[in-house]
């Protein structure tokens, strides 16, 4: 299967088109001797090569490229590859009509070939918001295997984590590494909500993504998403009573610094404990350029922390999310929170992991 996308197409001003249609032709000689179906998205192209071009486009095709090629599917066809495709089939071939399918939008496409087994580029994901908000697969293709958002971290990295990080999660810190740290409001402001669920869904489906070609924000807050939807939140609800006790005990007092490396890192499940120090670690570097992006480590907690905890005591949850600034605390201090623990990991994350 060959995939083209339009969209990726330079601008013809800067670009020789007839050195990428023998670059093309290059790549598609080791497929067709054996059959071989085109996949064109031409949805969400800036430039389109004009008709000379493609006459000879297509007259540089030998025998092996139009006799193997079973199908052409022509995804989001607009006027005017249709017109195109249209005086190819009437004036040089019109037995290729044969082959060549429209299809109207993703939902359509998945019905004659697995989506998961094609990189679409985000492009080609925008311009389908015209025509379908929810991509539908068939039912045959309803397979929750590659689903990431709500998934237990036991199933996706393994009972003891020897799966790793899981894929998802890599490709969200390696973007907000490479492209976010000093974009404003990350992890604060957010992204379009409709390509934001095209994202999520591709994820749970399995289709490969390249998170650089979308808003930065977009992996920010799928990484909340994500750790909001664990089954089991990030700190367990054993923290909270771990706090309540150790508040009312009569003993010396301690830094919060030190009661989280004695009392909450144990609490945590070893995977829990390997997704929180990439996640910190990412944090504490988004927080060393606060001047820049504007969000402190107090900033990260407010908008990280709901994320990480969960209780069936609402109130007492949106309680101990808040966050407090003060300098220093000790772990009796009654307006401790893990808000304010949250904070702190990330300021001390060197010390405390």
């Amino acid at each position: 299967m060959v995939v083209i996308c339009a969209c990726n197409l330079p601008d013809p001003a800067l670009v020789d088109y007839d050195t990428i249609l023998r670059v093309v032709l290059s790549q598609l000689e080791q497929f067709v001797e054996n059959d071989y179906t085109v996949v064109m998205f031409s949805g969400g192209a800036r430039y389109r090569p004009g008709w000379n071009w493609l006459f000879r486009a297509y007259g540089s095709l030998n025998r092996r490229f139009k006799k193997n090629l079973k199908a052409l599917y022509v995804v989001h066809p607009s006027t005017w590859p249709r017109l195109i495709l249209g005086t190819m089939n009437a004036v040089i071939s019109p037995k290729f009509s044969a082959k060549v399918h429209y299809i109207d939008n993703l939902s359509q496409l998945a019905r004659v070939v697995p989506l998961n087994q094609i990189k679409i580029p985000a492009a080609v994901y925008q311009h389908n918001l015209k025509f379908e908000s929810v991509i539908v697969l068939p039912d045959s293709q309803q397979d929750i295997a590659n689903q990431v958002f709500g998934i237990p971290l036991e199933q996706l990295m393994g009972p003891n984590g020897e799966k790793g990080l899981p894929l998802f999660i890599q490709d969200c810190i390696a973007n907000l590494t490479e492209n976010g740290l000093y974009v404003e409001g990350l992890f604060r402001r957010s992204p379009s909500s409709a390509m934001l669920k095209q994202v999520r869904a591709a994820y749970d489906r399995g289709s490969p993504i390249n998170l650089a070609e979308y808003d930065i924000h977009i992996s920010a807050v799928l990484l909340k998403l994500f750790l909001r939807e664990l089954p089991d939140p990030i700190f367990p609800v054993t923290v909270f009573e771990k706090m309540h006790q150790q508040r009312h005990e009569d003993q010396k007092e301690i830094t919060v610094g030190e009661f989280i490396k004695t009392d909450i890192i144990p609490q945590l499940a070893h995977n829990n404990l390997v997704l929180t120090m990439e996640v910190f670690r990412l944090l504490k570097m988004v927080a060393d350029r606060h001047e820049s992006n504007k969000m402190t480590a107090s900033n990260l907690a407010i908008v990280l922390t709901p994320n990480l905890v969960r209780h069936n005591d609402v109130m007492l949850e949106i309680a101990m999310s808040g966050v407090s600034n003060k300098d220093r605390h000790s772990i009796l201090d009654k307006s401790l929170t893990l808000g304010t623990v949250t904070r702190i990991m990330i300021e001390s994350y060197s010390d405390i992991f």
